[in-house]
């Protein structure tokens, strides 16, 4: 027997309005040192508890402070979800910007730009 009106009823999300994470500003991305400082700093400026975070990605509070503390190093399978969980894009900000100083050149590349260099003289 169905009771009337339970279908209708509106739950509450979980954690809140759920937003896309947003970007950092260049000059605050400059100043990250590793990517526990990014998650440290978009968890803080966000005032995300530790529990929320770990809570919204399925981790214990430990493990995310590990994390936190770069005593363990973040997966990349772990970053959007915490940026998700902080709403900043910060962490990933800074793996891509740390991918991006660290691609090697091949020899063929230098070669290359240095006869451009060469010829703009």
């Amino acid at each position: 027997m169905a009771t009337p009106g339970n279908q209708q009823q509106n739950l509450p999300l979980a954690f809140g309005v759920h937003r896309a994470p947003v970007d950092a500003p260049a000059r605050i991305l400059r100043q990250i040192e590793s990517e526990a400082q990014a998650l440290a700093v978009a968890m803080r400026a966000g005032g995300h508890k530790l529990a929320s975070v770990a809570a919204s990605i399925g981790k214990s509070e430990g493990y995310v402070s590990r994390l936190r503390s770069g005593r363990r190093p973040i997966p990349s399978r772990l970053v959007g979800p915490l940026c998700a969980a902080t709403g900043s894009n910060l962490l990933r900000q800074y793996l891509e910007l740390q991918a991006a100083l660290n691609d090697n050149c091949t020899r063929r590349q230098v070669e290359r730009l240095a006869g451009m260099l060469r010829s703009a003289a």
